[in-house]
């Protein structure tokens, strides 16, 4: 048995989705436990969800993935900020608090989470290639081409690329 919890937290819409053997098994958005419209918080409650929907502890994860890669969206933020200094200053200030204190320790809040029994890989896909997965391998096509298009990532506003089979293939997920 292989299992694995995906997260998304921390800028809008927290969730948690867990996958087993390639199947579905139970995903839920936080907003619905915490009554909080859009919740951004790390999906705590969503996570217990998933895991006793799942019948599994956090121990019996083999893999945690989480939605982007927060050190290269911080990074994409600071050359951002400096591009255009001084006019973002406030913006900056009011951002940066936010990223030291929460954004940038994300494997160690998620273990805080999952508590002691999860031992393994925090692992971290690129935002676009999140948004490739999550649709490609729960659909019904063994083959596919993939196009994303979002605000913004880590630094894409949009990617394409190819599924077949269990992999992705991707063309423009940078960096």
């Amino acid at each position: 048995m292989t299992a694995i919890l995906g997260i998304s937290a921390l800028y809008h819409d927290a969730a948690a989705a867990l996958v087993v053997d390639g199947r579905i098994v139970a995903a839920a958005q936080e907003e619905r436990f915490s009554r909080r419209k859009h919740d951004a918080a790390l999906p705590v409650r969503a996570i217990e969800f998933c895991l006793a929907a799942g019948g599994l502890r956090a121990a019996d994860l083999d893999f945690v993935g989480f939605y982007d890669k927060p050190l290269l969206k911080f990074e994409r933020l600071l050359e951002t900020y400096l591009a255009v200094a001084p006019a973002g200053f406030r913006s900056f200030l009011a951002a940066m608090p936010g990223w030291l204190h929460e954004k940038l320790h994300v494997p160690r809040a998620i273990r805080r989470a999952l508590g002691d029994g999860f031992r393994r890989r925090v692992l971290f896909a690129q935002h676009h290639e999140s948004h490739a997965a999550s649709a490609f391998f729960p659909s019904p096509f063994d083959e596919s081409a993939i196009l994303t298009l979002d605000g913004v990532g880590e630094w894409a506003t949009a990617s394409f690329g190819a599924g077949r089979g269990n992999r992705i293939r991707a063309n423009a997920y940078p960096r």
